[in-house]
């Protein structure tokens, strides 16, 4: 499943930089070295890669989908107002909504039955680990009417989390997951929610 799930994000990624491929510069890996377009095309293709706009205007580098590092965890805290969270040790679980898009909007992630489902396997994979209650950020709220009554999506305060973990608009929806030392693990773009699970065991 998760397989399917990431083939069919690479290919979204694709179509979608297609576009700004063909007139790009030059082309990046994701440690900034230049690359072929055919090398570009592959990565994307067959790894874990996104395609993003680089430094220079037409220019297109790799983001690898699944980052994980350290970062300023109670600063974070603190923008979500959950610093007794932090204080009591209890790891963050942040679901991230860029805006309505085609991954996100087709019909096969928007029933209402998988969405409930969905959460209430947040809710366990929350209780397991002992992390604190799961935060759903969104960027842009067009769209999400379709989870009402299931939860409730809050803003990403002071764009805080899009500008330390989604700079760009990847497709459908993506999460970080963050340990009050600081190590986090994330995934850009669509995923299948165990990997939230899989995520909170390698903090």
């Amino acid at each position: 499943m998760m397989g399917v799930t990431f083939k069919r994000v690479r290919l979204i990624g694709l179509l979608l930089m297609l576009p700004l491929c063909i007139q790009a510069q030059s082309y990046f890996n994701e440690l900034g070295k230049r690359i072929t377009y055919a090398d570009y095309e592959q990565k994307i293709l067959s790894g874990p890669y996104f395609g993003v706009p680089g430094e220079k205007a037409g220019d297109q580098k790799l983001v690898h989908r699944m980052p994980a590092g350290l970062t300023n965890a109670k600063l974070l805290y603190e923008k979500l107002g959950m610093l007794a969270d932090f204080q009591a040790g209890r790891p963050l679980v942040v679901i991230f909504y860029p805006g309505k898009d085609e991954c996100n909007s087709a019909a096969s992630t928007s029933d209402p039955k998988l969405l409930r489902s969905n959460h209430e396997a947040v809710l366990k994979y929350a209780k397991k680990f002992g992390t604190a209650p799961p935060v759903y950020l969104y960027q842009q709220a067009h769209g999400l009417e379709k989870y009402a009554g299931i939860h409730t999506w809050i803003p990403d305060p002071e764009g805080a989390f899009a500008q330390q973990f989604f700079q760009f608009p990847y497709p459908c929806k993506s999460f970080v997951v963050i340990s009050p030392k600081g190590n986090y693990r994330a995934i850009l773009g669509e995923f299948p929610i165990s990997q939230i699970s899989v995520a909170l065991k390698k903090l």
